[in-house]
């Protein structure tokens, strides 16, 4: 694997990497998930005990995820982001909504 091109968006925290496998160009994408999954669960424990209501934030999806879902298909709803989400529990901020 030889690295053609390397950047790193520090605002959004996605390194972005083009580089070669098997002769195909690939372009690979990654974060640092860490101080979301902090910030998460701080979010989450500040929650507890709340009730739902209108404009209840429920997680947060990571920029790079959602860039991945536009382009497997160009949009996002609100099932696929709730699913998403219930596969990954640890970005949830509002706990009842994993019940």
């Amino acid at each position: 694997m030889s690295i053609v091109y390397q950047d790193h968006d520090a605002q959004l925290g996605i390194t972005s990497k083009v580089h070669q496998v098997d002769g195909k160009v690939v372009i690979q994408k990654t974060y640092d998930a860490e101080p979301l999954l902090e910030a998460c669960a701080a979010e989450r424990a500040a929650t507890e005990g709340q009730r739902w209501g209108e404009w209840r934030k429920v997680g947060t999806v990571p920029m790079a995820e959602l860039a991945t879902m536009l382009r497997q298909d160009g949009q996002i709803d609100q099932k696929r982001a709730a699913a998403w989400l219930k596969a990954n529990p640890a970005l949830v901020t509002f706990s009842k909504f994993l019940k």
